[in-house]
């Protein structure tokens, strides 16, 4: 008999104990997506709408221009959630009850990860899915005033494209990526743990606005696909894709004896204007707090937090690298705005070797992106950066691959 505080025995496959996964039909977030949107949406207009409806009209009698602005926004949020929320389950019910099929069952660490779904749309020639697994680690900590913070990093991602074919009225999607060892598995979802997330997104033209996330089980379980011969990271629009992306932020060009590589002014602007978009309203909502009379933390906190996004931002748009490996050795010549921010010369005989690095990750939503950069090594332990903005693991490694070919580095990931 077991006593209550010896710990019990995990099973031999615990898959088949989590409710959601037991059948092997893996369910989307979509349905708690509704709910949840639904849910926040009403309880703030509850909330907004009154509040508007009351305290504007006394706030501008009163003069109180700040205490209208601010209530003002807070009813812009109830709309713009409403909205969301109508075009949330319009989409549910556009696509229906998504769920995966996954062969092997469950996802495989050191072997396969392969699945199949049937969307109820008419199928076409062009039509693409992306299939993005990532194994993510939740944890808590508590923050300095005692709150608990939760977090989520990205440990591992990998991207491919699936199958798509013709089946009855609508179109069969299957795809397989391989998964390697060392990774750890699925866990219970309570306290801190590990958990794998595939994202199923289409990236068609025109664009079906599909896109779908499941929590799925992957174990070391070793096994391969039955059905799935082909990879998705290998699909010939895969391969094109991460060219393109490639072709975005680095032009590279082949020498005697090595490699010339150019990062131009504005790569991967989209993601950075976004962000500096985003510094300048916070800093100039802090400015304009300031000036009606706010209190101090209003300016410092807003203005501070918007002008260090905004500078960052900035930089990232305005800065361009060079970079020239050489028999003789490497150079590399960071600009800014045109002027030489940064230069370094290194002799052949110091280099030791080329590292992919994680830069940082951005999320939208549960969608995780994350961005990787490259390093030489050089023998006194320093390193110097010669490719940045590489989105992904899958177009990381093909930079680091051909960097590494072209100047006979030795290459690996830290």
């Amino acid at each position: 008999m077991t006593s209550p505080t010896q710990p019990q025995a995990r099973s031999a496959q615990p898959w088949l104990e989590r409710k959601a996964w037991a059948t092997n039909r893996i369910r989307s977030h979509k349905r708690w997506e509704v709910i949840i949107l639904w849910g926040f949406a009403v309880a703030w207009s509850l909330l907004a709408t009154p509040l508007a409806y009351v305290q504007i009209p006394r706030a501008l009698e009163q003069g109180e221009t700040l205490v209208a602005g601010i209530i003002g926004v807070m009813l812009l949020v109830a709309v713009g959630l409403l909205v969301g929320a109508v075009r949330t389950t319009r989409d549910a019910r556009r696509f229906g009850d998504v769920a995966l099929q996954l062969d092997p069952f469950p996802g495989s660490i050191g072997g396969h990860f392969g699945a199949s779904t049937v969307l109820p749309v008419a199928y076409r020639p062009g039509l693409q899915f992306v299939a993005t697994l990532a194994c993510l680690h939740h944890s808590t900590r508590r923050t300095t005033g005692g709150d608990t913070e939760a977090r989520e990093s990205v440990l591992w991602q990998s991207e491919g494209m699936a199958q798509v074919q013709p089946q009855g009225d609508g179109i069969r999607l299957s795809f397989r990526l391989d998964v390697p060892k060392g990774l750890p598995e699925s866990e219970p979802t309570e306290g801190d743990h590990h958990a794998w997330c595939l994202t199923l997104e289409s990236r068609s033209d025109p664009p079906l606005a599909f896109e779908r996330h499941f929590d799925v089980p992957v174990y070391a379980t070793g096994e391969a696909s039955h059905h799935l011969v082909l990879d998705a990271a290998q699909h010939p629009a895969a391969v094109q894709s991460r060219k393109a992306q490639l072709d975005e932020v680095a032009h590279l060009q082949h020498t005697p004896g090595g490699v010339e590589l150019y990062l131009p002014y504005g790569r991967t602007w989209q993601q950075h204007l976004v962000w500096l978009v985003f510094g300048l309203s916070f800093g100039s909502f802090g400015v304009f707090a300031g000036r009606m009379g706010a209190p101090l933390i209003f300016p410092l906190v807003f203005g501070g937090l918007g002008g260090g996004f905004a500078a960052w931002a900035f930089f990232a748009l305005s800065n361009s690298l060079k970079v020239q490996f050489s028999p003789q050795g490497l150079r590399t010549e960071r600009r800014l705005l045109g002027f030489i921010f940064a230069w370094h010369q290194v002799p052949r005989s110091d280099l030791r070797g080329l590292q992919l690095v994680q830069s940082y990750t951005s999320q939208t939503g549960t969608r995780h992106t994350v961005w990787f950069r490259i390093r030489v090594a050089l023998k006194n332990g320093k390193t110097i950066t010669v490719a940045d903005s590489l989105r992904g693991r899958a177009v990381a490694d093909q930079m680091l691959q051909a960097l590494a070919k072209a100047t006979g580095l030795p290459a690996r990931s830290v």
